[in-house]
């Protein structure tokens, strides 16, 4: 009893069709699958009424047609695998590097210039900026004049260790408008998970910011 059995075993195993990591039958599994099919329909067909052969090749054409569209998912499946660990590995190089994160506060753990940008979608006769320490009080207030639409950069003078947050308003037609602020800051460290939105980078004095949300890099030489 014990023979037949094993014996029983290793037949199920060599006719279960090959199943890819995700449990979905794979193209070489389905090509199997097909041809124990046909052979089994052509082995007990009724002799006096056999099948039609044009059936047979309606038949390999729907198969055709399955089997290219699961190695079109196979395929698909590794560039998307090869584009995660791509910017997986662009990420790290950033370690290092300044970028624009979308923010309007930063901690500085030591005196150093406090900079970034504002992005323009309109014209406007001037932009200003203010930055104000933990306490509300204004440090600095900058007007830049502009009348064009893209991106202007800033950068305040040195400022001591501390807390500090910065407002921004673009001037049209005399009116203040609130603009988004980036500021600028090093990456320290990128936590990468299994795909580009679980890509997380550590930004000195600007916390924990997604790949994604990242603006731009940081330009050197800001005015």
């Amino acid at each position: 009893m014990s023979a037949i059995s094993g014996l029983g075993a290793v037949n199920q195993n060599n006719n279960t069709p090959a199943i890819s990591s995700n449990g979905a039958t794979n193209a070489e599994g389905l090509s199997s699958m097909f041809l124990e099919l046909l052979v089994a329909q052509i082995s007990h067909q009724n002799p006096l009424d056999p099948m039609d052969g044009t059936q047979y090749v309606s038949q390999l054409a729907e198969f055709a047609n399955v089997e290219s569209l699961q190695s079109l998912k196979i395929d698909s499946g590794k560039n998307l695998a090869l584009q995660a660990s791509q910017q997986a590995l662009q990420a790290t190089a950033l370690i290092g590097t300044e970028v624009d994160v979308a923010a309007d506060s930063i901690m500085l753990e030591q005196s150093g210039q406090i900079k970034g940008a504002v992005n323009l979608g309109v014209e406007a006769d001037s932009v200003q900026l203010r930055l104000y320490n933990a306490l509300g009080q204004l440090m600095q207030q900058q007007n830049l004049p502009y009348s064009g639409v893209g991106t202007v950069r800033f950068a305040f003078a040195e400022q001591d260790a501390g807390g500090y947050y910065v407002q921004a308003d673009a001037y049209i037609n005399g009116q203040p408008q609130p603009l988004t602020t980036l500021l600028s800051g090093e990456v320290e460290r990128v936590s990468v998970g299994n795909n580009k939105d679980d890509i997380i980078l550590q930004v000195n004095g600007l916390g924990n910011h997604a790949l994604t949300d990242t603006n731009q890099l940081a330009f050197s030489g800001n005015s």
